[in-house]
């Protein structure tokens, strides 16, 4: 933890100023502006990668300096790095998943017309 002080009207100070954090929220800004800037671009397969890489790198910064994982060590740490593996897993999965499923299984990727379809007719009685 950060080493804290006490002042002669109790009031605590903590082991870092202020900077810290305006530094950290400015560059937390430029990465939401990055998040917009990206989300109007059509970079296509990439459009999910970029945005989940820019998201995981603002959840690390407010995990890391808002939340103080950076002052403390050890376990928190160690569960903090676990639950991010975990969630790359996760997603690991999901898209591997889509990649290996048939483009008619898929929500956008189902026919449109039945002319791809011989012999299928649904007008016929």
């Amino acid at each position: 933890m950060a080493e804290q002080t006490h002042s002669k009207d109790g009031a605590h100070e903590g082991g870092h100023g202020i900077g810290r954090y305006v530094l950290i929220w400015g560059i937390l800004l430029v990465f939401t502006g990055l998040t917009i800037f990206t989300g109007r671009l059509d970079l296509g397969a990439a459009n999910i990668f970029i945005a989940l890489a820019i998201a995981l790198t603002k959840a690390t910064l407010v995990v890391l300096f808002f939340m103080h994982l950076w002052d403390t060590g050890g376990v928190n740490r160690l569960v903090f790095v676990v639950s991010v593996l975990f969630a790359v897993v996760l997603i690991v999965g999901v898209f591997g998943d889509l990649m290996v499923r048939l483009p008619t299984a898929l929500p956008n990727g189902g026919p449109t017309t039945y002319e791809q379809f011989p012999g299928v007719n649904p007008h016929a009685e």
